[in-house]
């Protein structure tokens, strides 16, 4: 997605209503997919609406009959290594990555309704008519026999989009000209819920306030693995901070060579703060990603 100079202008349109077909740019449909599209729903689709001869504006249209908590139309990150931020680097620039999606979130919307539709940006088509468009898509919502799951979407085209777009069938199936409709649902695939963003920095203010910017970096690494992979319990970002800043020390005084290690020093920590066997389901994958920390930390 083209990254705009400009403050992104939010705009919801209430009361879109499905058509029971789609108009796709640059896609040619087999006719037996025609018919499936016909005869099916969608959860999630986009429409274009038209803004003057040359340009429309591109909306994400929430089809269900719930309330999306949020939708966020760029790509947040699992930690900060997606976001290419460095472990030891005090510079301006590297903390500014620390924040992750920070740069986009005047794209952050909330309380998406049901057929309520929502600008995630435009095109024109005199500009974009050969560019290759590019939307990453990502909001909360159940999966096929899951409880709850990240919906990521990638929308590539070349040229623009016109008329409806179909981004995920009720059946939960992908459409054919979708490139990618995946259901995060493993905590080791999820991003940090943007919900918590303002938490988040908060967070970081504190930790560069008591122990300065590259002990923070590494002591908010440690707790976005405990958040994202709920160590210990389903606390709020903020709540896990003090125990992050204890991991990190251990894991410089103790020097773990192994996951192993690493889930000992955890498990240590959550003792002595709620009681023995507090942490004891931890796992493996949230063990490596501390390690990884915990070693490019060294390494820097």
């Amino acid at each position: 997605m083209t990254k705009l100079t400009y403050q992104f202008e939010q705009k919801r349109i209430d009361s879109f209503k499905w058509s029971g077909g789609s108009k796709l740019s640059g896609i040619t449909a087999l006719a037996n997919d025609e018919k499936g599209r016909i005869r099916k729903q969608p959860l999630f689709y986009l429409e274009t609406v038209s803004i003057d001869s040359y340009e429309d504006d591109i909306y994400f249209v929430n089809n269900t009959d719930e309330t999306l908590r949020w939708v966020a139309p760029f790509k947040p990150y699992r930690n900060i290594e997606e976001a290419r931020a460095t472990l030891g680097d005090v510079s301006d620039e590297n903390l500014n990555k620390v924040k992750l999606y920070s740069d986009d979130m005047d794209r952050l919307y909330t309380n998406v309704l049901p057929n309520q539709g929502v600008r995630i940006g435009s095109t024109h088509i005199m500009y974009d008519s050969d560019a290759m468009m590019q939307w990453w898509i990502h909001l909360p919502y159940k999966g096929l026999d899951t409880h709850y799951a990240i919906w990521r979407f990638n929308v590539v085209e070349k040229g623009v989009i016109s008329g409806i777009y179909p981004l995920l069938w009720e059946d939960f199936s992908k459409p054919s000209h979708m490139v990618s409709a995946d259901c995060l649902f493993e905590r080791a695939d999820m991003p940090i819920e943007v919900s918590v963003y303002e938490e988040r920095c908060e967070v970081l203010e504190s930790l560069i306030g008591l122990y300065g910017v590259s002990n923070a970096i590494f002591v908010l690494a440690i707790n976005d693995v405990l958040y994202r992979y709920c160590v210990g319990w389903s606390a709020p970002y903020s709540e896990s901070d003090i125990q992050a800043k204890e991991i990190a020390i251990k894991l410089e005084a103790l020097k773990p060579k192994d996951t192993e290690a690493v889930k000992i020093i955890i498990q240590a920590v959550y003792d002595f703060w709620f009681g023995k066997g507090f942490a004891k389901n931890i796992s493996v994958q949230a063990c490596g990603e501390i390690l990884s920390l915990y070693q490019a930390q060294v390494a820097n």
